[in-house]
């Protein structure tokens, strides 16, 4: 009996919390090196929304630039109505792209703010009831699960 006992403590099932501890440790790093990863890709966005809004600004003083020069020729009979619809299209489109930019900038802000784990009502200073955890979960203490909610107060 004493060879059974010492047998079974030799076993490779003494080794497991060992290897709890090495797989914990290293998904602790898998997910240290995601949040890494989402941080670098989300200031990433945010370096080329803001590169796009410089460019989309460019755009849109270029079209501008283009349509007064073709609206000074058709006033002297170079140019048709077409050209300078066209010349007007242009400028809308370069100033739906300026929207884009500033809106993809405004997204990879919130984006990154996600990442760093900075996007909070309270953070942003948003006028809304913040949720409370411990309210639910007084209020919801002695409740058959699936009979009652806070909300029905």
């Amino acid at each position: 009996m004493f060879r059974s006992t010492r047998a079974a403590w030799n076993t490779p099932r003494s080794g497991r919390p060992r290897r709890n501890w090495v797989r914990r440790a290293f998904n602790a790093d898998l997910q240290r090196d995601s949040v890494r990863a989402s941080v670098v890709s989300s200031f990433g966005q945010l370096a080329t929304a803001r590169s796009s809004i410089a460019s989309a600004r460019r755009g849109v003083k270029a079209a501008q630039v283009a349509l007064k020069g073709v609206r000074d020729e058709a006033q002297f009979g170079q140019r048709t109505t077409l050209d300078v619809l066209n010349a007007q299209q242009a400028l809308l489109n370069a100033r739906v792209d300026l929207i884009s930019a500033q809106r993809d900038r405004v997204v990879a802000s919130y984006a990154a703010l996600g990442a760093l784990g900075r996007l909070s009502a309270e953070r942003l200073g948003l006028e809304t009831p913040i949720y409370d955890p411990s309210v639910h979960f007084e209020e919801s203490r002695s409740k058959w699960i699936g009979l009652a909610s806070p909300i029905e107060k």
